[in-house]
């Protein structure tokens, strides 16, 4: 549901996307104000190309750079658990709806079930279900790198997932791979995210059309192969692909998925064994982890617009600012909160990022920016 945010005594009432704002605070990577996360964390290691320690994006890894100075994220707290520990994971998720100790978001960064003490197969179940009933409650997921990897045991979580890779993985060190933002302006794939170009490309049996995309290159980089989408998987909204030429042109690197009984959301990111690109806080993979971990978390709306209003500059005006990827957005204004985007409260479009008002004087009213 929308909140509502005091702009002064004239301006009191404004939708802001349903979410509250905040002092606007750019860091690295570049993300709009929001309300401090909880997240937890599953891991585990896996290095099937023997990288060293500090080539390596191993457990503990994430936990430290998210809660790191300049991963611009605001925390309220961060917990990783190692998969042997997993039962300590779904009590945690357990924590219900309203207690201040939820959890926001579930990050998977799991390439096995439990292979030490009693019962793995029973407590990745057991597990299974405490995420399941996390999404239906509203919580969001966000599986990296190899959380989506097909393994004995995972075959539920790749249903919660939406997506999962098997077979051979290969370490290109060579080309990499480019990361493809297919859906361009989705908050995950376009907020921060700086390409290095444009290529043409389309994967139609995925639901990418063809286009003109922005990208950027990882080099070196692990290839999943065999990444796909399962035939079970409720609404499917594919982020990134690749088009490195190996087991075809055309490859799946990122989407989210939904259910109709869900609240909350998965977004599945491929790219991150090499930690010197996936954890660098400057860098487009961590952006996009971020993203997705606010994303997942609904501290920006699910249409990814986030809006921020403030008295000024001059005299009876008011100043719209918004994050958000669109190429247009349509600004309203309107005296009942319950039908601001009616046609007729439009004051206008535009490509920018920032609109200037003059509201009426002695009236309280509500705007939205659409895009």
């Amino acid at each position: 549901m929308p909140r509502f945010h005091s702009a002064g005594p004239w301006v009191r009432g404004v939708v802001l996307a349903a979410t509250v704002t905040a002092t606007v605070a750019i860091a690295a990577p570049e993300l709009p104000p929001h309300e401090a996360l909880r997240i937890l964390i599953v891991s585990d290691e896996v290095n099937p190309h023997g990288l060293p320690p500090e080539q390596l994006t191993q457990p503990g890894d994430i936990s430290a750079a998210l809660g790191g100075p300049g991963a611009g994220l605001a925390l309220d707290g961060i917990v990783e658990i190692p998969t042997n520990s997993i039962e300590t994971a779904t009590a945690l998720l357990a924590v219900s709806r309203g207690d201040p100790a939820v959890y926001d978001v579930l990050l998977y960064f799991a390439h096995r079930i439990p292979n030490a003490g009693p019962d793995s197969v029973g407590r990745q179940a057991a597990f299974t279900a405490a995420v399941e009933q996390f999404l239906e409650d509203g919580g969001g997921v966000v599986s990296f790198h190899h959380g989506s990897y097909q393994t004995a045991g995972k075959e539920g979580m790749q249903a919660l997932i939406g997506g999962a890779a098997s077979g051979a993985v290969v370490w290109n060190t060579t080309q990499g791979q480019n990361v493809i933002a297919v859906a361009p302006q989705h908050f995950v794939a376009c907020n921060g995210v700086d390409s290095t170009g444009s290529v043409a490309y389309s994967d139609l049996p995925r639901g990418v059309p063809a286009g003109t995309y922005p990208f950027f290159n990882n080099t070196p980089d692990e290839r999943y192969l065999v990444f796909e989408l399962l035939p079970a998987a409720g609404q499917i909204e594919v982020l990134f692909g690749s088009n490195y030429v190996q087991n075809g042109s055309t490859h799946l690197l990122g989407f989210t998925h939904r259910r109709a009984d869900w609240q909350g959301v998965v977004v599945a990111y491929q790219p991150g064994e090499y930690q010197p690109n996936a954890l660098d806080v400057d860098g487009p993979n961590f952006q996009v982890m971020a993203n997705a971990i606010l994303w997942a978390a609904h501290r920006v709306p699910r249409d990814g617009v986030l809006l921020h209003v403030d008295r000024g500059p001059g005299t009876g005006e008011v100043t719209l600012d918004w994050y958000g990827c669109p190429l247009s957005f349509t600004v309203y204004r309107s005296t009942d909160p319950s039908a601001v985007v009616a046609a007729g409260n439009a004051l206008g479009s535009t490509t920018g990022s920032q609109w200037i008002d003059t509201p009426p004087a002695g009236q309280a009213f509500f705007y939205a920016v659409v895009p």
